[in-house]
């Protein structure tokens, strides 16, 4: 059964429903202080870096353009901290990425009744998560650069914000999927597996959760309704694929 992006997209609304539910709030609680210290520190360091920038700018315009930096150098800003607030939400979520497995295997407790048993110690959880984060990043970060390259070739670079935006989605939808495959033993090919067969659904629930995390100050509250949102589209995607 091929799924559509709004599969994607009502797997993410239905998570903002069940994220309220009383048996998930302690989950959540750790992971949303954590991203909160990692965003608010990234933003404040940003922030200081976007003013220079903003003002080194300024200063590269000759005089008869200068009325431009009335319009220019504010909305340089405003997008440096739309990016900046992804990359630190998304920095927030592979630090924090232990604790959201947790949360990950509550929803499907809350939702099915059953969660994955793990018979793993504390210690051997989190470092077998290290090491699955390190697996995404060897992933994520050949693509990271392609999509870098292309924003630098004049021309070809005009469809990079489009390629940025697609890059994002598709990131998004493995980390936050890839939770319930992690604590079921699953390896991470079979994460890229299901959500390659399903590609228009993930970059339906990417897209979501991308916008989610580029909403500075909300953000960390944002990054428990994607893990409880990729928990059950990639729930989904199993039980389309056994049917």
């Amino acid at each position: 059964m091929t799924m559509s992006p709004a599969t994607g997209v009502r797997a993410f609304a239905q998570a903002a429903q069940i994220i309220r539910r009383p048996g998930l709030r302690r989950y959540i609680a750790l992971p949303a202080l954590l991203s909160l210290l990692i965003i608010a520190t990234g933003g404040w360091v940003a922030w200081g870096y976007l003013t220079t920038l903003g003002q080194t700018f300024a200063g590269w315009l000759p005089d008869w353009l200068s009325f431009l930096d009335v319009l220019l150098t504010p909305l340089l800003v405003l997008v440096g901290i739309l990016v900046s607030a992804w990359v630190f939400a998304l920095l927030a979520v592979l630090i924090s990425s232990p604790f959201l497995g947790l949360l990950s295997s509550a929803v499907e407790q809350q939702v099915d009744g059953l969660a994955p048993a793990s018979e793993a110690s504390v210690w051997a959880e989190l470092l077998s998560s290290l090491g699955r984060e390190g697996r995404k990043l060897v992933y994520y970060l050949p693509r990271l650069l392609v999509v870098f390259l292309v924003t630098l070739i004049p021309v070809v670079n005009v469809v990079s914000p489009l390629l940025w935006l697609l890059f994002g989605a598709w990131t998004l939808a493995v980390q936050f999927c890839d939770y319930p495959n992690e604590n079921r033993g699953l390896p991470f090919a079979e994460t890229l597996s299901l959500l390659n067969a399903n590609r228009l659904a993930s970059l339906g629930f990417g897209l979501c959760a991308t916008l989610a995390l580029a909403i500075p100050l909300l953000n960390f509250l944002l990054i428990p309704v994607a893990v409880a949102g990729g928990t059950l589209l990639m729930r989904e995607m199993r039980d389309s694929r056994d049917y």
